[in-house]
Formats: structure tokens, sequence, C-alpha cells
């Protein structure tokens, strides 16, 4: 037998090719670029800005941050993703990550906010996939993992813009599983619960530049508590976050769906539980038993 046929079987495989959308300072994508590193992948850690991710490769020798990626761009979908397969000639596993929130009435959310929220959530993805997919096909193996979130089980109020752009990925998933897993594609859907990161940041800056509610004023700050939700007390380290998510996508078997994080499980058991108690406890929560009618100037 050769030298070689006494290695490990580990040893002589070559190390994933991870590819990370949304890899900005504070963010999970970061965390996860990390986890993923230390899991000994390769990663292609992109972000729309180069700046909020230029001291990412320096954290870990694995992390490669060559790649500006806007997400909503096609142009700049097809440039990442090509840029990739020529430098490491395949793409072994695709992160969706990029998303933002979308926090405000559905009665007054402004179109476009709505537009950017499904184009950012639930479109970008599909095209990153739709382009990096056939050359797994090709190798008859690979992994998708789509970032959804608990919200999609059902967001309450203040919420809903997010919650169905996150309903929506997950429906997208379900149907992806079963049509990639004739070429040896997994397709892992993610719904983290309170997860510390840039999120709330993100979404106040985006509230800032909306238009005054013409209805829903005397509730703005229950509107703007609700971007917050996920950040209280208890959330779950986006580092923390990161090592299991890394753990269950890397099994040879992967789930298909991963829930991980602080209030994760309570949320998505309220799903289940009958709709007047579930209005009624979100009513409680976001306000909206306090007025019955409201005076509209």
């Amino acid at each position: 037998m050769g030298a070689s046929s006494s290695q490990p079987r580990h040893a002589l495989e070559q190390p994933q090719v991870v590819m990370i959308t949304g890899c900005s300072k504070g963010g999970m994508g970061h965390s996860l670029a990390l986890a993923f590193a230390r899991a000994g992948c390769i990663v292609v850690a992109t972000a729309r800005s180069l700046a909020s991710i230029d001291n990412l490769d320096e954290a870990h020798p694995n992390i490669q941050t060559l790649l500006q990626l806007d997400v909503n761009s096609a142009e700049s979908r097809e440039a990442a993703v090509a840029s990739a397969l020529e430098r490491h000639g395949r793409i072994d596993i695709l992160v969706n990550n990029a998303g933002m929130h979308c926090i405000a009435p559905i009665a007054e959310v402004p179109p476009s906010l709505l537009e950017k929220a499904f184009a950012t959530n639930v479109f970008a993805p599909i095209y990153l996939i739709q382009a990096v997919v056939p050359q797994m096909i090709a190798k008859r193996s690979g992994k998708i993992v789509n970032i959804g979130s608990v919200a999609g089980y059902g967001g309450g109020p203040w919420a809903g813009g997010y919650s169905a752009s996150k309903a929506a990925l997950h429906a997208l998933s379900d149907s992806l599983r079963l049509e990639l897993k004739p070429f040896g594609i997994d397709v892992v859907i993610v719904t983290p619960g309170a997860i510390k990161s840039n999120l709330e940041n993100n979404a106040i800056q985006v509230y800032e530049n909306l238009p005054k509610w013409s209805f829903y004023q005397q509730w703005e700050q229950y509107i703007k508590d609700r971007m917050g939700y996920s950040q209280k007390p208890g959330a779950t380290s986006s580092d923390e976050f990161a090592e299991k998510t890394v753990k269950a996508v890397l099994r040879r078997n992967p789930p298909q769906y991963f829930r991980i994080g602080h209030l994760s499980f309570g949320l998505t058991l309220s799903y289940y539980i009958p709709v007047a108690l579930r209005d009624r406890i979100a009513s409680k929560m976001f306000g909206l038993n306090k007025v019955l009618y409201s005076k509209v100037d």
C-alpha cells in the first residue's frame, strides 16, 4: 500500500469552501465566518461594503474578504460567484445570511420598504442559489443554508413585512429541499430566535427615514420597541449561535430545520396555539389592547 493510504480519510479530503453573505462586523454573518473558519473550512466572506469586513481576514487565515457583494445587484451577485469559483473551483456551502428588517404597520408601510425587504430576504437568496447550484449539481454535492427566522412562523404586530418575507423564504426552501435532494444537495433552514446582532441599529436607521404615521402615531413607541425585541437581555450571543449552527450544518446529514436562540422554542410553539389566544397575547405585548378606537386627524 502507498504511503498516502495510511492517512486518515479526513486528512485526504479538501476543506469545504463556504460562501457567506452579509458578514459585516457586529452581525451573525461575521460570527458565522469565524466559526466556519475555525471548523477548518475555507470561507469566502462577503458584504455590501468591504470596509465593514476589512479586518475579518486577519482574524483567521481561512477567511478571505476580497469580494464585495450587494445581494440586490444582479451584476454584483454574478461577479462574486464567478470570482469565488475562479479562485477555488467550487462552492460547497452557500449561506444566505444577508437580510433586513421591515418594521411598520402593514396599512402604512411604504411600498419601497416592503419591496426592498422581499428583494433582500427572499429574491436575493433564490438568485444566488440559482447561480451556485449548477456547479453543485455537476459534482452531486453541496449545501444551501438559508437563514430564516422564528418570525416566519408569525411575527405579530408591526413586523408583518419582515415575518412575511421570512415565511416566504421558508416555503421556498421547503420546495428546494425536495427538488435538490436527487442531486445530493442538502437545504438547511436556520430559524434563529433572539440573537445579539446589529439588526436593531440597522432597523433604526431605516425607520428614521420613514414618514410620520397617519393612523398609528399613538403606538409609535411600541413600533420602535419592536425593532429591538430580539436584542433584549437574555438574547443568545452571535458567537454561540454561529458555533452551534456551523456544527449542525457540517453534519453528514444536516437537519432540514435548525431552531436556535433565546425565545426560539416559545415563539415556534406559539404558532400552534389557538389563534384567539395568540392574538390576545400579541395585542397585550405590542400595545394594541390599550386603545379600542383610534382618533384619526
